[in-house]
């Protein structure tokens, strides 16, 4: 960056088209904050159809730990439905294999405790 650039001017802008936009959908969550592509996806290039998985790097990378995450959905524990602090997986499961950016996100839990977990997904707090 030279002296009279600034941090905006730096940022590289990149376009994506109406057709990637519908085959990749950002989450509406992370649309309202404001968030792209780029976030994501930095030091991947310019070319969006390029773009590779980034995994749980990439997740974390704003969500904090994979620990932080179990504690912050903590309320979740007297139910004994936290599947961040699961003791099938815990903090080896991959964020993506319920939470998909692109795709709906997965009840992976139900596959086998739909009558176990009768409060899975309703709400909780007031």
């Amino acid at each position: 960056m030279s002296p009279t650039t600034t941090a905006k001017e730096a940022t590289p802008v990149i376009e994506v088209s109406k057709e990637l936009r519908d085959q990749y959908p950002i989450k509406s969550h992370h649309a309202k904050l404001s968030i792209d592509c780029i976030h994501c996806h930095d030091d991947q290039g310019r070319v969006p159809a390029k773009f590779e998985y980034i995994g749980d790097k990439g997740c974390l990378s704003c969500h904090g730990s994979k620990e932080k995450m179990a504690k912050r959905t903590g309320f979740m524990d007297m139910f004994h439905t936290n599947p961040h602090n699961s003791y099938h997986d815990g903090p080896t499961l991959s964020c993506d294999e319920c939470h998909k950016e692109h795709e709906p996100s997965q009840n992976r839990c139900m596959e086998c405790h739909e009558k176990e977990v009768p409060n899975w997904m309703k709400k909780v707090m007031p």
